[in-house]
Order: C-alpha cells, then sequence, then structure tokens
C-alpha cells in the first residue's frame, strides 16, 4: 500500500500539470492503485486531454478509478506502459464511456493476453483508435483477434512488441483488411520468421508503411531478400533489423534494392555485416535519402 498522502499526490499533478496543452504526466512516479484513488479526486485536475502514467505499479483497479472519473471523459490520449494492467482491466475499459474520444493507447508491457485482445477488439467505445500499442502476452490467437476486428479500422499506428507472435500472427497481420491505412508497425522481440515477412510483403493492405520495427526477428537472409523485392516497402522511411540474422549477404541484398529509395533510417546492429559490404550499403545508389546506418551499438559511457 502505498504511503504518499494527499497533499504529496496533489504536489505530483501540480507539478506535472500542463494545462495550456492538456497534459498530466506522472510517469516514473512509483504510483499504486492506491495513489490513483486519490489522483482522481483532486481538485487540482483540470482539462486534462492526455494522461501519461508508464513505469508504474497501476493495475486494474487503479485503471478502473480512471474510468469512473468524470475528469478524464475527454481524454484522447491514455499512456500505460509498463504498470499491471490484466485482461480484467482492460475489459472494464473497453466497455466504458469515458474513453469514447480516444485516440492513442499505449498498454505495452502490462499483463495483457488473449481475453484483453478479444476485448479490446469487441469494443465500440475504442473505435475512434489511431494508435495502439498492446501486449505483452497475445500470442498469435490475440494478434488474430486485434487485426480482425470491425471496429478498429483506423489504426495508424500499431505496436505488438514482444509479444510472442510468430509467423501465423505475422500473416494474420498481413492479411487484415483493416489495417490500410497503417504507416507504422513495429514487431520487435517477436519470432517472425521468413514465412511471415513473405506474407507482410505481398499484403494487399499494407502498403502504405513508412516505419517497420523487426529488432530480434529471425527472419534471415530469405528474410531480407523479400523485403528488398517487395514493392509494398517503397514509402519506407525507417527500416529496424536489428539483430536480424542477416550477415553480409543480407547486406548486399539491402545495398542492391530498387525498392528502398525513400528509406533514411536504417539499423543493422548486430547483423555480423563485414566492413567493405556496410561501405557498399552507405554508398549504394539505390538507398539516395539514406542519411543514418547504424551497425554498431551506442557506446558504453563510462563513469
Amino acid at each position: 500500500m502505498s504511503e504518499k498522502t494527499q497533499e504529496g499526490l496533489d504536489n505530483l499533478i501540480i507539478e506535472g500539470l500542463n494545462a495550456e496543452k492538456g497534459e498530466l504526466d506522472l510517469r516514473e512516479r512509483e504510483l499504486d492503485d492506491d495513489d490513483i484513488k486519490l489522483i482522481v479526486n483532486s481538485d487540482k485536475i483540470k482539462g486534462v486531454t492526455a494522461l501519461f502514467l508508464e513505469y508504474n505499479e497501476i493495475g486494474d483497479e487503479g485503471l478502473q478509478a480512471i474510468l469512473g472519473s468524470e475528469k478524464f471523459k475527454h481524454l484522447t490520449a491514455l499512456n500505460m506502459f509498463k504498470n499491471q494492467v490484466s485482461d480484467d482491466g482492460v475489459k472494464e475499459m473497453a466497455k466504458s464511456k469515458t474513453l469514447l474520444n480516444l485516440s492513442e493507447l499505449v498498454m505495452s508491457d502490462n499483463k495483457i493476453g488473449v481475453e484483453g485482445a478479444r476485448a479490446l477488439s469487441e469494443s465500440k467505445t475504442l473505435a475512434n483508435l489511431v494508435s495502439l500499442w498492446v501486449g505483452d502476452q497475445l500470442g498469435d490467437e490475440g494478434v488474430k483477434l486485434l487485426v480482425e476486428s470491425k471496429y478498429l479500422t483506423r489504426l495508424n499506428l500499431l505496436t505488438l512488441y514482444r509479444n510472442n507472435i510468430g509467423d501465423s500472427g505475422a500473416v494474420a497481420i498481413a492479411d487484415s483488411k483493416n489495417l490500410s491505412k497503417l504507416t507504422e508497425l513495429n514487431l520487435n522481440w517477436n519470432y517472425i520468421e521468413a514465412e511471415g515477412i513473405e506474407a507482410i510483403a505481398n499484403s494487399k493492405t499494407l502498403t502504405q508503411l513508412e516505419t517497420l520495427t523487426l529488432t530480434y526477428n529471425p527472419i534471415g537472409v530469405e528474410g531480407i531478400q523479400l523485403i528488398a523485392n517487395s514493392g509494398n516497402f517503397k514509402k519506407l522511411k525507417l527500416l529496424d533489423l536489428y539483430e536480424t540474422s542477416l550477415g553480409s549477404e543480407g547486406g548486399r541484398i539491402l545495398a542492391e534494392s530498387k525498392n528502398l529509395s525513400n528509406l533514411q533510417t536504417l539499423i543493422l546492429i548486430h547483423n555480423d555485416i563485414n566492413e567493405e559490404t556496410q561501405e557498399l550499403i552507405k554508398n549504394s545508389k539505390n538507398l539516395p535519402n539514406l542519411t543514418k546506418v547504424v551497425f554498431l551499438p551506442p557506446k558504453k559511457v563510462e563513469d
């Protein structure tokens, strides 16, 4: 149980409130459910449309307190990254009338699985979402529920990192008729291989992507060949392939691709690409807009 007082929490609110922008920033404050129950009753909260609660210890009860508060009925953005919300909390969120105006929802690194995904997919309340981050226990089944939702059809950003997604989940994303507006897709820390990449590369709806991140997916040379040959990625500006088992052969394939001419940022850390191929990529005429390519992780600053 928290030992914070109402006065102490009021001071946090005053410190984190940007009235001009309608933002309340309470990230990294070690807040738990009891704290949130006090916060929602504070008379210091006024005109909040964006609520940032990342890196706290808020669970279902705290989320329920937010949903039940008139002070947050105009929210357009809710960020609860790295908290302790479960499927039960998401079910309450999905039917809440408080979030009818919500366009951005960040729920990654919580305890959300298949049933939470099902609740999100069936929610009329959240039909205005354009940006969704969710996880981290969805699996292929949960992803399939989300991308086949008849309500989540306006998304331009979808982040599904670290959700135990394999090729069948990637195929579901690729086959979805609801993601034609998507410009940013984050699939980091999953288990997608060449089969899943092939589906995305051949998707009839994923043709507007400007950002694609695939960190720690073992796509290999076969996967990068599919990306390089696909017309779906002609609008890509950022491609993150951190530790995706490319090797120098995969690097050469990227340098020779005729479909990545709009690429501005390319992340290739931990791919064992030799110096000759690195130079080939940096000087490739096929990548005329490339302004940032990263082969090595940033150096640690020594104390």
